[in-house]
């Protein structure tokens, strides 16, 4: 992220635009607005942030907000993709990290629409964000913790010093990792999903979504089609709320069938790459080159 350095890497801190009084407040209580429980990122790893400022290699040069905690798909994501399923039908639960062992498969959510005890209608449900590279923010996140944001760039000073590096922001977004790892678990998921008759809703940032199409270009079905998965996507429209949160609306809704889908990940390039290497391997083992 060479050139940029000067700009604060971190856009949303707890949940909220991260130089208002609203993050400020939610440093003390660290609870993530769209989960409504204590932040699962600040738990496991003792940051809170949820999305970066960055301009990747198909955004032109021009700095986009990614959203970097799967969380960031709670809340009004979640309910729209099942008013898209169940509509308006009442007694629908939301059930989260269901963990499967036969076969070994994990769900972020299923919902289910219940009759008394009885499920009697059910969707599965994936949030995905993007993952960062490089060398990460966390220097950004502590100073901007310890309530010193103005001096960010100090913290990644001291930590190349510790650490004996160069001293550079040098963090990045993978998106060749949406490609790799939510491409196959689309395609494992939705075949094991279409078995069970169950449908299937990923619900992800927009830009990740058109880099995923743009590596797996499957056909998208018509409206009143079958279809078997549905890619839900959000991003960020640029406004906020007086409360501080970023506006994250829908963008789209694609279908498409697990065999459409499946057809189109084994033409991508990774797919030819690797049986091109296989052959090679083949044929300098048969002597043939």
């Amino acid at each position: 992220m060479r050139g940029n350095e000067e700009l604060f890497p971190i856009v949303e801190a707890f949940g909220y635009l991260h130089n208002t009084d609203a993050a400020g407040a939610a440093r003390s209580n660290k609870l993530c607005p769209f989960s409504k429980t204590s932040c699962e990122k600040f738990r496991q790893y003792k940051y809170g942030y949820c999305s970066v400022s960055y301009a990747a290699e198909s955004d032109e040069g021009i700095r986009r907000t990614y959203a970097v905690c799967d969380h960031r798909l709670d809340g009004d994501p979640l309910r729209l993709a099942i008013s898209d399923h169940f509509g308006g039908m009442s007694g629908v639960k939301l059930v989260p990290e269901v963990v499967l062992t036969k076969p070994r498969q994990s769900f972020d959510y299923v919902a289910i629409a219940l009759k008394g005890t009885e499920i009697v209608d059910q969707i599965a449900i994936e949030t995905q964000a993007i993952d960062i590279r490089g060398g990460g923010v966390g220097p950004a996140w502590r100073a901007w913790y310890e309530g010193k944001p103005h001096k960010w760039r100090d913290y990644f000073t001291t930590e190349a010093t510790r650490k004996g590096r160069k001293d550079t922001v040098a963090y990045g977004v993978n998106m060749a990792n949406i490609y790799k790892r939510l491409g196959m678990q689309v395609a494992e998921k939705g075949a094991f999903l279409k078995r069970i008759g169950i449908p299937f809703y990923i619900l992800t940032q927009d830009l990740p979504f058109r880099y995923l199409q743009s590596r797996i270009p499957f056909e998208a079905v018509g409206k009143g089609k079958p279809w078997d998965i549905a890619f839900m996507t959000f991003d960020y429209s640029g406004k906020s709320a007086e409360n501080g949160m970023l506006d994250f609306p829908h963008v789209q809704t694609v279908r498409t069938t697990v065999n459409d889908y499946t057809s189109a990940l084994t033409k991508g390039t990774r797919f030819l790459d690797e049986k091109l290497h296989f052959l090679e391997r083949v044929k300098r083992k048969a002597q043939l080159i």
